[in-house]
Order: C-alpha cells, then structure tokens, then sequence
C-alpha cells in the first residue's frame, strides 16, 4: 500500500495526464516543455509505483490500460482542486478576483465582449481573462474556470449547463437586398448562401425545414466561424445563416436585414462547463447567473 512517503509526485502525475492527452510521449513532452527522454522516466517511474502499467505500448503507438483509463479521471480531477485551491488561497487577500473563460471565438467576438462591461458594473472586484477555444471540452483544461461550446443538444455531458438552444436566423446585407428582393421564400434560390465549413450540412437543414427542393449555390469562400460569415454578409457576399443573438445589434442597427423574419432551429446548443467543485466560488456563481439570464431564450440581449 502507497503512503504519504511514497505517493507519486505532481510531476510525474502531470506526465501521466500530459501523455494521455496526447497520446504520444513525444507530443507530450513538447507539451509540457521537457525531453522525450524525462517524459519516458515519469511514466516508468510512476508504473512502477503503482505495479501496474498505465499504458500499452504498440508499435503503431500507445492506448491506456484498463488501470490507465480507472486513474485517469480521479487524477485530473485531483490535480485541478489542487490547482484552483492553490490559486483562491493566493487571491485570498487581494480585492480582485480573476475569472478566466474559454469560449469559442464567435461566441466571445459577438456577444460576450460587447456585453462584458456590464458584468463588469455588476461586479466591480472581478477581472475577466478570455481565451478562445472550439470543439468538446477536454477535463484536463484547468486553466480555465468556465468553458463555453456550442455542441449537439445532449442530456449527457458532464459538468455541462444548457445556456441557450441554437436559433439561426436568415441574414443579407440592405444592398444585395436591393438588388434582388426577397418577397418569397423560394427567392433565396437566386442568392449564393455563404459556406459554413463545419457545419456543411446547414443549408441543407435550411432547405428541408422551409419545404424548398432547388440546388444551392454556395458562395466561393467558405467559413470556419460564424464570426467570419457575418462579416462576408455584411460585405454583400450573400446570403448567411448566423445565430440570432449574435446578430441582434447588426439587424438593430440595420447593417444586415432578416427577410421575411427567416429562421431555423437546429439540434445544437450553447453550454457552460464548469467543474462541480468550483460551483461554490462567488466569481464563478456570480458569472453564471449573469450570462445565463442574459442568454435566456426570453431575452434579446
């Protein structure tokens, strides 16, 4: 039996979930900046600790063990209360606390930094940190407090709150617009419809909620976010399918033009991840409470 003489260090424990991520020593000593060399002798160090191997070594590369994929999870979580403990006891006696959030780059460019300020008036001792972030959300992410991600509606993610359901709303810029209207719906077949590059499949979604059988012309350029199309709506590329809280102020100030009041929902959904031992922080509560309420589906923030 393991005692406190002989635990494993956070060294070798940071290796363990460096490789493991990665699956690859080799990536996983450049992720955490040592040699392949130091990164071997942690885990073998660590193995040998334990008794037991964490991982299998193949010669088309490494997957954990059964006793790998038991530790994994506990580990990470371990690791990240120390990490949050250490730094809440650092912050104990400052005035500011520091929120750290990784959002996706559309969600921050298109709603959150225009709205930040008047979290900021409600919590004057609070500094934000933002990063950008996209696809599912990885445990050993603990540099972040809070993680939003636009993801597939689930009942299953872990950690996981459901902040809004994804509302896409049809948008074209005044002067395209003028040139050919849209008094129908079948009009938008005489518009190219700007690409969405991972989300290929949403014109088609379009098409099928509207009941519309004709081909779409795509725009020549295609998109990864959505913070890209609606600059390409905007500057008369053609037609774009954004989700409406993030074009709100561009259908306000009348930059972009909603026809006919076009939308579709999709399966998709804007969630808020946050580590179940972090839900007792005041920072963390209190910026929940705010973009929950100001991402409600009954607001039009």
């Amino acid at each position: 039996m393991l005692n406190e003489t002989t635990l494993p260090s956070i060294k070798a424990l940071r290796t363990f979930v460096a490789v493991a991520d990665n699956m690859s020593f080799s990536k996983a000593a450049q992720a955490i900046f040592v040699s392949q060399g130091a990164v071997s002798k942690n885990i073998a160090s660590l193995e040998k600790q334990l008794g037991q191997p964490l991982f299998n070594r193949r010669l088309n590369g490494i997957e954990l063990t059964s006793a790998g994929e038991q530790y994994l999870p506990k580990i990470i979580e371990a690791l990240e209360i120390i990490q949050y403990t250490t730094e809440s006891l650092v912050l104990i006696d400052q005035v500011e606390e520091v929120l750290s959030l990784n959002v996706t780059p559309s969600f921050a460019s298109l709603w959150l930094i225009p709205h930040i300020q008047q979290f900021y008036d409600l919590n004057k001792n609070i500094r934000v940190r933002i990063k950008t972030g996209d696809g599912i959300i990885k445990k050993t992410n603990g540099e972040s407090d809070i993680a939003i991600r636009c993801l597939s509606l689930s009942t299953h993610y872990e950690n996981a709150t459901l902040l809004r359901k994804e509302k896409l709303v049809l948008v074209v810029s005044p002067q395209l617009l003028a040139n050919k209207p849209i008094n129908t719906i079948q009009d938008v077949q005489h518009f190219d419809a700007i690409f969405h590059i991972t989300r290929p499949r949403l014109w088609e979604q379009f098409k099928k909620q509207n009941q519309l059988t004709f081909s779409s012309n795509y725009s020549c350029t295609g998109f990864e976010h959505f913070y890209m199309s609606l600059e390409a709506a905007k500057g008369g590329l053609g037609l774009a399918l954004l989700p409406d809280f993030m074009v709100h102020k561009s259908l306000a100030s009348g930059e972009l033009v909603n026809p006919l009041d076009i939308s579709i929902n999709t399966d998709y959904g804007y969630y808020a991840f946050i580590p179940s031992y972090r839900l007792s922080s005041r920072k963390i509560y209190e910026f929940k409470q705010w973009v929950t309420e100001n991402l409600s589906e009954n607001n039009d923030l």
